[in-house]
């Protein structure tokens, strides 16, 4: 039993019957706030750059840090992220990692598309990759229960990482000038990326923890898997059928969950394309630069396009306040649903979870 989870193992049973297709007694949630521990084990989060991320003993001290500190009901889960940065499976093709302190940024490995597919490889030597593995490894056999390991940085989005790999001007000159190498080069760069994720899901398989989870925080009983394609703001609908499309398939054809990344109005544009995948099962959404903006922030204002997920027999997965979360389920198909609440104090989170449970399904 985890010691900042007491029922993991319901939480686990319900996303397995829900992944599953059955019906269950509740839509489901994570529902998170913040907690003051009385007698800490550890006082202090160490920020400093870049030990928070490559030091073991600084990784493993803030990962106590932040499990003593949280409140983790419902379907959320304690987790070590084993992050360093969003992207950062580009520092396993060769781009150099340059941490700050809310981000991490990377120097382009490609002046090319031809550059690119006479030299892109995967060394399997590369440092950042073996310390990626070593901090999986090592979570997996600390957590002795007590929380989640995540996949971490999965190589995923290969139009994103191309933009990476290039630099965004030079990959949107490519995709107007060079379609055909364009394709190859994803290509090659989706075969180098599977073998990635399935050298980190043989970590987890022959580890004793049940199920994977991953930067999206939604466990799964078998391989899940979440992408995006930040770019596709910038690429019309067509074009996202021509590039983007095929390589979400066969990455999700790997998966037993696939989940994806909506992020802000600006990519609805895409979403017959994406209801289309058949195996893709979720779709988180969020408002993304409006973020700020009241009305774009909350998610009442969005049910005709949770709707439209949900009606082509897709689930939705939505950030809602906790005093919103009534008046929402009362608007959507409660089975269809994954809510996020994230609650200012312990015990509104505890009424939330007290009004799902009266709410039901």
């Amino acid at each position: 039993m985890s010691i900042y989870k007491r029922d993991m193992s319901e939480a686990q049973q319900r996303l397995s019957a829900w992944w599953a297709g059955n019906k269950v007694d509740r839509t489901l949630a994570a529902v998170t706030a913040p907690i003051d521990p009385s007698h800490p084990r550890v006082t202090t989060f160490a920020a400093d750059i870049p030990s928070r991320y490559t030091d073991a003993s600084t990784i493993a001290s803030n990962l106590d840090y932040v499990l003593e500190r949280a409140f983790m009901g419902g379907e959320a889960f304690p987790l070590d992220g084993v992050y360093l940065g969003p992207m950062f499976h580009l520092a396993f093709f060769g781009c150099e990692p340059h941490f700050a302190e809310t981000t991490t940024w990377y120097d382009p490995c490609f002046e090319t598309v031809d550059d690119a597919l006479a030299g892109l490889r995967f060394d399997p030597e590369n440092r950042w990759w073996l310390h990626v593995k070593d901090w999986i490894r090592w979570s997996l056999e600390h957590s002795k229960g007590r929380y989640l390991t995540s996949l971490g940085p999965m190589p995923v989005a290969m139009m994103d990482t191309l933009a990476g790999l290039l630099g965004t001007e030079k990959l949107m000159f490519a995709l107007a000038e060079e379609p055909e190498k364009l394709h190859a080069l994803r290509d090659h760069l989706s075969t180098l990326s599977r073998q990635i994720r399935g050298e980190i899901y043989a970590l987890f398989r022959d580890s004793s923890q049940h199920g994977t989870i991953d930067g999206m925080c939604i466990w799964s009983p078998g391989k899940v898997l979440t992408s995006q394609c930040d770019l596709s703001v910038m690429i019309s609908p067509t074009m996202f059928r021509e590039f983007v499309v095929p390589e979400l398939e066969a990455s999700y054809a790997d998966v037993d969950h696939a989940i994806y990344h909506l992020d802000g109005e600006e990519e609805i544009q895409h979403l017959d394309a994406l209801l289309a995948i058949e195996r893709l099962r979720l779709i988180q959404w969020i408002p993304s630069t409006r973020m700020a903006a009241p009305e774009y922030r909350k998610p009442l204002n969005w049910i005709p396009l949770f709707r439209r997920i949900q009606e082509a027999g897709k689930a939705v997965l939505i950030y809602c306040p906790p005093q919103d979360v009534s008046a929402l389920l009362s608007k959507i198909d409660r089975s269809r649903a994954i809510l996020f609440v994230n609650c200012e104090d312990v015990r509104t989170a505890e009424q939330t979870l007290l009004d799902l449970d009266r709410i039901g399904v």
